[in-house]
């Protein structure tokens, strides 16, 4: 049989790192997420037009032409 031990140990939190830790993560997780929806975006893209037909279609965007 176990038996429990209480222990009176002081820990100390910095709410300000792990504020910081949490908002990090955050940030990351939406980042990979917005990246996983562009390259969706441009798959569907290509697969509804082609693919020479976006390189073309984003040049003349670009060149105006």
């Amino acid at each position: 049989m176990k038996t429990p031990m209480i222990t009176k140990e002081r820990i100390d939190v910095d709410i300000s790192s792990e504020l910081l830790d949490f908002s990090l993560k955050c940030g990351t997780v939406l980042s990979a997420l917005i990246g996983i929806w562009a390259v969706s975006c441009l798959v569907a893209g290509m697969n509804s037009v082609g693919g020479l037909n976006m390189v073309k279609g984003y040049l003349t965007a670009i060149t105006g032409g």
